[in-house]
């Protein structure tokens, strides 16, 4: 009998050894997990913080191309801005969801049209477009790359991002403007 109730707890002491070792097994691998998804989504913050400052920097250049006293320099930032953007949109198709890089790939598309019509003052993609200037899609696909990128990193309400032409959410009290009287300069 004594040599049952030793057996019975060796057993015991065994199966309560199992157990804390799946319990550690599992709290690290959730643990690492957390760590890896931590990681990559700090990667695609920065990225997308990069995508979209890339891109505000070239339409700003673009906007500002045919007023410019040197347009060589202009013309020199707008393709640095243009280079980073395309950079950066290869680094989001590797860490970005479907839709992030449908989204980055929209944005590439459109702020290609907005450059052509600052240093050229055409609209390349008019007859795509009819009634739609290229600083307004650019404008609507940079708030589907935020939505995107704010779905993929989990942000309360990724949807609720305000448009730069929603001028009534920024100020209370502003109309907000109709598609005809909203920014046609790039």
């Amino acid at each position: 009998m004594e040599w049952l109730a030793a057996l019975l707890s060796f057993v015991g002491g065994l199966i309560a050894a199992a157990l804390g070792a799946y319990a550690v097994t599992k709290t690290n691998k959730q643990l690492m997990a957390a760590d890896i998804r931590a990681r990559w989504d700090a990667a695609l913050l920065e990225h997308g913080e990069s995508f979209a400052a890339s891109t505000r920097t070239l339409r700003h250049h673009a906007e500002r191309f045919s007023r410019s006293e040197n347009q060589e320099e202009r013309r020199r930032a707008l393709d640095e801005a243009h280079h980073t953007m395309r950079l950066t949109c290869e680094q989001l198709r590797l860490l970005g969801s479907p839709r992030v890089q449908r989204a980055a790939r929209a944005v590439i598309h459109h702020a290609y049209a907005v450059r052509v019509q600052g240093e050229e003052n055409r609209d390349p993609r008019a007859e795509q477009y009819p009634s739609v200037p290229p600083i307004s899609r650019l404008n609507d696909a940079l708030q589907e790359f935020y939505r995107a990128l704010r779905e993929q990193l989990r942000a309360d309400e990724p949807e609720a991002v305000i448009h730069d032409d929603d001028l009534d959410v920024i100020e209370p009290g502003l109309p907000p403007l109709p598609r005809k009287e909203r920014s046609q300069s790039a």
